[in-house]
């Protein structure tokens, strides 16, 4: 085995053993994995182990990677492009035209406006060069779909009107930094055309290759390959490989080709199945990527001026957050929803580490690497913080956004409640003004309670509750009395006459604000009979305390239902009476699947 063979292999195995370690002690503190994995790479680094002596031992490798060689460059590159494979997989053109044009619109605004400014605060003031500049702004511009993806799963928060405002502009993010990656790489050509004539052309080229492999290739080698599991993972991962073998041939970015190789596949049927079975490949990949990012921090920044730090600190967690709360207020969806998408976008985009890697390695038109080591170790320290503190930053944005709320309560009544709530106004004039009496009030106007006031409302008097404007005006579509509100004010209670009710069903997921809610409105009617579901027996009993009448476990109740009809069965040895509820309940699920797509469809448009 060769000397090279061999520090390659050494180096491998410390990257793996040292990511996992440091992974499962993060873990444990909540800390995201790519941060993990930076950690394990400044302890293998220079900074720690790859600067000791362990001579004494007389080992036959190397504890520590004090230099990155080119072997495990090149294989963290790969990670990158693996990275952007599976985003070009996950990308839908047709998602894309669907988000609409005021979330379309300002993305794009958002990500030049940070830019820009970053541009004019940085590179105007001779802080910074006119190409690292750019460079900053790019990085600062993005947000994290990793980091935000895994916050709004972990709250259930995916499908609240919020959630989906972030998960379109972090769609869009993620198509455009696909543009911005290859004007990155290629940033010293940039005020030059005719330089930029050949890579705009060679990127045409192989987004022509992807549209003929789309069409012609791929449905017939996947059709092939579906029949046997071990062929499908080679398929899924050679088309990777020969987009970024014909990258590299044209040379041209090989991310570039990596990508078109992915969103060829995308519109496959078999795109789940191919991202599910790259998925560990790439996050292998990624994890040389990031242990390598870390490797090379020195924490030597000590050396930029303290004004660039400070900017560019305020740049990534005040700027842009405002930014992206102003657009989203400007949308017309309140300034509740422009706090809590500001703050949840508020961080820098994972792909920051690879522009910031990129910038490390390309040589600018003075004939030094564009991002120096001093601004490389503080942007990677900036990006990395910015992660860490999201999710104690997304925590209080609730009680921030009420606290602007009320603030907002005191401006001109125009400000507040004309221009920018027009999207949520439109859901204000239902249901009519009739008087309220012995009603049942269901607060959260999702599955559970669309269900319960269609079921409900032709015999009794029944208004829904809900702070999701597509979900009350879906209730409006279905002609339920649905109103739009949030639960935190007194001016909701008053519009649902909460005194008068007979009931109040609760049915929203997150089981924190319901709890705020029974504790409100036990001190407003203490009176009021109180339904509610939880998901969990410690919510049951904390519901139970807090003052809840009945606390139903869809659970609980659906193993109950499939325990009768196991029973019955045993017992029996006949089907029909199980047969007459299977008859039934196909209906139903018809019936509610029908309506599901016409939701969704409406909820598209």
């Amino acid at each position: 085995m060769t000397v090279i063979a061999m520090t390659l292999f050494v180096h491998l195995a410390q990257i793996i053993i040292m990511a996992v370690i440091v992974s499962a002690l993060l873990k444990k503190l909540k800390q995201p994995s790519l941060f993990a994995y930076i950690v394990a790479g400044i302890v293998l680094g220079p900074l720690v182990l790859g600067s000791m002596d362990f001579a004494w031992l007389h080992l036959p490798f190397q504890i520590g990677i004090p230099e990155i060689t080119a072997e495990i460059f090149l294989l963290s590159e790969l990670g990158v492009a693996f990275l952007l494979f599976s985003v070009g997989i996950e990308t839908s053109v047709k998602k894309l035209l669907k988000v609409g044009k005021p979330i379309m619109i300002g993305t794009v605004f958002q990500v030049l406006g940070v830019i820009g400014i970053t541009f004019a605060l940085t590179g105007l003031t001779g802080l910074l060069s006119f190409e690292q500049a750019l460079f900053v702004g790019t990085i600062i511009a993005f947000s994290s779909t990793m980091v935000v993806m895994k916050l709004l799963s972990d709250k259930n928060e995916t499908n609240t009107l919020n959630g989906r405002i972030m998960i379109s502009v972090l769609l869009l993010q993620d198509f455009l930094i696909i543009i911005f990656v290859p004007m990155m790489a290629n940033i010293a050509v940039i005020g030059n055309p005719m330089f930029l004539l050949p890579i705009i052309g060679k990127s045409i080229l192989i987004l022509v290759l992807g549209v003929i492999a789309n069409k012609i290739v791929f449905p017939k080698l996947f059709r092939v390959a579906e029949q046997e599991k071990e062929l499908f993972l080679l398929a899924s991962i050679s088309t990777a490989f020969v987009f970024i073998g014909i990258s590299f041939m044209l040379e041209i970015p090989i991310s570039i080709g990596a990508f078109i190789a992915g969103l060829a596949l995308s519109t496959l049927p078999y795109n789940l199945e191919i991202f599910s079975q790259i998925r560990a490949l790439r996050d292998f990949f990624l994890t040389i990527f990031f242990v390598t990012l870390g490797a090379e921090l020195s924490f030597s920044f000590g050396g930029l001026p303290i004004a660039l730090m400070v900017i560019i600190f305020l740049l990534i967690f005040l700027a842009k957050p405002v930014i992206i709360f102003l657009l989203t207020l400007f949308s017309g969806y309140g300034i509740k929803s422009g706090v809590r998408v500001g703050m949840g976008l508020g961080q820098v985009s994972e792909f920051g580490f690879i522009l910031a890697a990129i910038g490390l390695t390309t040589i600018g038109a003075n004939g030094l690497p564009i991002i120096g080591e001093q601004l490389f170790s503080f942007l990677i320290t900036a990006i990395a913080l910015s992660m860490i503190i999201t999710p104690y930053l997304t925590a209080g944005s609730s009680k921030i956004a009420n606290w602007f709320f009320d603030q907002s309560e005191k401006m001109p009544p125009y400000f507040h409640k004309k221009f920018f709530t027009r999207k949520i106004r439109e859901l204000q004039k239902f249901p009519s003004k009739k008087t309220l009496k012995d009603h049942i009030l269901i607060v959260g106007g999702g599955t559970v309670g669309r269900g319960l006031a269609k079921a409900l409302h032709h015999t009794h008097q029944v208004l829904v509750v809900d702070h999701d404007p597509e979900v009350v005006r879906q209730g409006v579509r279905d002609h339920l009395p649905y109103v739009y509100g949030t639960s935190e004010h007194e001016a909701v209670w008053e519009k649902v006459d909460l005194k008068d009710a007979k009931l109040m069903v609760l049915t929203i997921l997150d089981p924190k604000e319901a709890l705020k809610i029974i504790h409100h409105v036990k001190k407003l009617c203490p009176t009021i009979k109180i339904f509610a579901t939880a998901h969990y027996f410690h919510e049951t009993l904390d519901f139970y305390k807090a003052g809840v009448d009945f606390v139903a476990m869809p659970s609980i109740i659906g193993s109950n239902i499939f325990l009768q009809n196991i029973s019955t069965f045993i017992e029996t040895g006949k089907l029909y009476q199980i047969q007459n509820f299977k008859t039934e309940y196909l209906r139903y699920l018809e019936d509610q699947v029908e309506e599901e797509k016409r939701y969704k469809k409406d909820l598209i448009s």
